[in-house]
């Protein structure tokens, strides 16, 4: 297994100024948080005809104005404090933020903006302790290819400590990679800052690349997540746990062991989870793409013996916003945990599908483990 080190500091990036070699423009720097929480955003297209900002959470696209220059230009907000994607629309075509490096990538590119709280948010950098980030690559057998794992270990982390470290499986969506929870999702700024107010067991966070399966031209569908789910089940059991094992001083009992994810991630997480109650003790889902179809089949051990698996389960914590589409298929998944019997917690909540309710559920989650 290979390792990258980065500090939990180096994670975050503020906006970039970037110098076009043009001499007859001055410096073009977008975004620009204002303290007011308003935010101005440019970009050069001299040639263009319509420009517009829009992806901004509780924003309708924006027009923007252009100047002499070519540069286009609007204001917006003010925006409640909080981390905002964006794309630019040039006559009909979706850009990123050419003049800003803080990107969401893998499927979609959008660009990020952060407007800061007062006092700071718990996704913001604070002045705290701050974790190691470790990114790995090493062959999969289950994959056939070469796989990534990103893995936050808290201030202070010491293999040598006599009692091992609680472990938490983090999984993304479909349309991200293990990138996602550090970039976007902000998590180990989230375990930093909440560690550092005595709110969080300090634990390792593990954050695995989650298609196994490659990803094909035909989109995220029940065939292609059951068989992808599966195999990352077994990534996690024969390769994921053990390669965690060889190089983090981390507990091998269910007792200190979660596993919670965001849509994709979090049906594989249930999945994952509740089919391997030897293995995990805390199971969550955000905004799951649960189990649907065949249930009884796929859970074999929970529909047969539900008092077992209460007796195993710490904490089974689901949650989905108002508006998310996946919230009828949550309401059904819960109601089928009902009526087996099996203890859960079910949250519905405000908001979509999107970083901001994931970033919230994690700040939730992450208190309740290992208690």
């Amino acid at each position: 297994m290979n390792r990258k080190s980065i500090p939990g500091f180096l994670l975050l990036f503020a906006a970039i100024v970037f110098v076009y070699p043009d001499a007859g423009r001055a410096q073009v720097v977008s975004p620009v948080v204002h303290a007011t929480g308003h935010v101005t955003f440019r970009t050069i297209a001299p040639g263009a005809t319509r420009v517009l900002v829009k992806g901004l959470a509780g924003v309708e696209p924006q027009e923007m104005s252009r100047s002499d220059n070519g540069v286009w230009e609007v204001t917006v907000g003010p925006l409640a404090p909080e981390l905002y994607s964006y794309v630019f629309e040039v006559d009909g075509a979706d850009h990123v933020d050419r003049l800003n490096r803080d990107i969401k990538t893998w499927f979609w590119l959008e660009s990020l903006v952060e407007v800061p709280g007062n006092p700071p948010l718990l996704h913001e950098r604070q002045p705290a302790p701050h974790g190691i980030v470790h990114h790995h690559t090493y062959p999969s057998d289950v994959a056939g290819r070469e796989q990534g794992l990103f893995v936050y270990t808290p201030p202070g982390y010491r293999s040598t400590r006599e009692s091992a470290y609680p472990v938490l499986i983090l999984l993304h969506g479909y349309g991200d990679d293990e990138s996602a929870w550090v970039d976007v999702g902000r998590a180990p700024i989230i375990a930093d800052n909440l560690i550092a107010k005595g709110q969080m067991i300090p634990m390792i966070i593990a954050m695995p690349y989650g298609h196994p399966i490659a990803v094909g031209s035909g989109g995220y569908g029940d065939d292609y997540g059951r068989a992808n789910q599966m195999a990352m089940e077994k990534r996690i059991v024969d390769e994921i746990l053990p390669a965690l094992g060889r190089e983090y001083h981390v507990a091998d009992t269910a007792a200190l062991r979660a596993i919670a994810g965001l849509s994709m991630g979090g049906g594989q997480s249930l999945a994952i989870g509740l089919r391997n109650l030897d293995l995990f003790s805390y199971v969550g889902g955000f905004s799951s793409a649960t189990p649907d179809a065949g249930r009884n089949d796929y859970f074999p051990g929970i529909t047969a013996d539900a008092d077992t698996a209460n007796d195993r389960l710490n904490l089974l914590w689901i949650s989905c916003g108002r508006d998310d589409f996946l919230l009828q298929r949550n309401n059904a998944f819960s109601a089928w945990l009902g009526e087996l019997g099996v203890d859960h917690v079910y949250e519905i909540s405000e908001g979509g599908h999107d970083w901001m309710v994931w970033r919230r559920y994690l700040q939730e989650y992450l208190p309740m483990l290992f208690r």
